[in-house]
């Protein structure tokens, strides 16, 4: 949306007033920008961030999240609770089309979400519906599909039934992977492609290549046709590099890595195009509990202090990254005040480790750290010569393309993993427990602690925010104690944005709606 444009309203049980995105007079009707090549276009298997730019373009859900982490209107113009916030029903805009110009229904909601609960080929974020009634059960196949408590009790409603009072709901549904679909698509994958494509959000598909996505304005997206009627997204930059294509005129909005940033903030002539972007993440380290070395807590623990964690964040110098105090980012409701983040103690560290029973890291098995790669390897060298160093351990390091890392993450997760989380909604479960919950598709290391289950469930159930914020910090405290994940640190986005182009900032889940950008009257 434009800056400075938008409607704020509280997220509060109750009924919520319909919002418009309000558009410029631009005099352009087109933009490139950078971004990946989504790895899926459906809603239920996208799972990265890269798909889910694309993909929030392509299908609208119910409600959608500002940069202030505000909830608002999407097809859903409203929406009530009742039965002590157990119950609540969303009110579909009346006359809302698909881009075919079908008509979008109650129907097509409870079809959409139950897609993402299959129990067959469930989604990899299924658990974002884990408080529905039924949800869980259903996909894991130990509940019928009957039980769900999700139903269409008209065109326009749609209905959900809650185990606990869940005031975040509306949050969580803004999420893409809950965004809704045309009902043949399981059917009919052609639906997801140019020529045949059918979405309910403010474009559609009109080409893709092996350089550029192409997006055009929906004519029937609820909103209006967006100012910007066509969307050009380059997923190479080239040879000469994204900073140079953008300083060309190639490309109207660009992420930019961190170490650009650092330079371009002095640069008279990129200077002033660099903007410092909200980024509602955390990058972790996370160990397979599973099996040895790292199914003892005690090396666990030898890990989590016997590396100075905030130095190396420091030593990094990446502008806007701050050392993380948990797994909740700063900004993001129920984000701790008190400081759960690693500490270093190096003569505790070597005790734990003894406690495993390789001193000094005598016997240490073999050990392959395994990341993508996303700051050249700093950081994972960093923490290679702090083991070495520190507590006399030796470790591997390898990068993966993401499609294979996501696959033996989710599969055979590595011994020591690393992994950069965004948000999928503003709220601290989606960082809690659905990354270290018991059983859950993301708890990657597929760590299990009753305590921590009880905590989040406490959370879940809390009807004032003290006895949510004290059960999100006790599981906090637990993750601390047993070091299943070590939380590192915050990070900050970075972009070039051509003069003129509004609107394009990230909201709370890091992703730019081009829907609200436009250009500036005469640019």
């Amino acid at each position: 949306m434009v800056a400075g444009s938008v409607l704020l309203i509280a997220l509060v049980f109750g009924t919520v007033a319909a919002w418009h995105p309000l558009t410029s007079a631009a005099s352009r009707d087109s933009a490139t920008v950078y971004g990946p090549a989504a790895a899926s276009l459906d809603p239920a298997v996208q799972s990265d961030a890269g798909s889910a730019q694309v993909v929030t373009q392509l299908f609208e859900s119910l409600t959608s999240i500002d940069s202030a982490a505000q909830v608002r209107p999407a097809l859903a113009s409203s929406w009530d609770a009742t039965n002590g916030g157990k119950k609540i029903v969303f009110h579909l805009r009346a006359g809302l089309k698909f881009s075919d110009g079908t008509d979008l229904k109650g129907s097509d909601v409870v079809g959409s979400w139950m897609r993402v609960l299959s129990p067959t080929n469930p989604s990899q974020l299924a658990s974002l519906l884990d408080g529905v009634t039924g949800a869980r059960a259903y996909r894991d196949g130990s509940g019928p599909k009957s039980a769900v408590g999700i139903h269409a009790t008209s065109d326009t409603d749609v209905e959900v039934d809650m185990d606990s009072a869940a005031s975040d709901f509306p949050a969580i549904v803004s999420s893409p992977t809950l965004a809704v679909v045309p009902a043949g698509l399981s059917s009919n994958p052609k639906l997801l492609e140019p020529g045949t494509f059918v979405g309910s959000g403010a474009y559609v598909l009109y080409d893709v290549s092996a350089t550029e996505t192409t997006l055009i304005a929906n004519p029937n997206y609820w909103a209006g046709s967006p100012s910007i009627t066509t969307v050009h997204i380059l997923n190479s930059p080239g040879s000469n590099g994204i900073v140079d294509e953008f300083q060309a005129g190639n490309i109207d909005y660009t992420p930019i890595a961190g170490n650009d940033a650092t330079w371009i903030a002095y640069d008279k002539t990129l200077g002033p195009s660099l903007r410092l972007e909200p980024s509602p993440s955390v990058e972790y380290y996370g160990f397979n509990t599973t099996r040895a070395p790292f199914n003892d807590v005690h090396v666990r623990r030898a890990f989590q202090l016997g590396v100075d964690w905030r130095r190396i964040v420091s030593l990094e110098a990446v502008p806007g990254m701050v050392s993380a105090t948990g797994m909740v980012p700063i900004g993001v409701p129920g984000h701790a005040t008190t400081d759960f983040g690693p500490t270093f103690d190096l003569q505790t560290a070597k005790a734990e480790l003894a406690a495993a029973g390789f001193p000094g890291g005598a016997g240490f098995p073999s050990v392959t750290l395994i990341t993508t790669g996303g700051d050249d390897g700093q950081m994972e060298g960093a923490i290679m010569h702090q083991l070495h160093d520190n507590l006399g351990i030796d470790i591997s390091f390898r990068v993966e393309d993401w499609t294979t890392y996501n696959a033996q993450l989710l599969t055979n997760p590595p011994d020591f993993y690393e992994m950069d989380w965004v948000a999928d909604y503003p709220g601290a479960n989606d960082f809690l427990g659905l990354l270290l919950g018991t059983s859950q598709p993301n708890n990657y290391g597929r760590w299990s602690n009753t305590d921590f289950d009880a905590a989040i469930s406490r959370a879940l159930s809390g009807t004032d925010a003290a006895t949510t914020q004290k059960a999100f910090d006790d599981a906090q405290s637990i993750v601390k104690d047993q070091a299943p994940v070590i939380p590192v640190d915050y990070g900050s986005g970075y972009s070039l944005v051509a003069t003129g182009l509004l609107g394009a900032l990230p909201n709370s889940q890091g992703l730019v709606r081009y829907a609200g950008m436009s250009w500036a009257a005469g640019s």
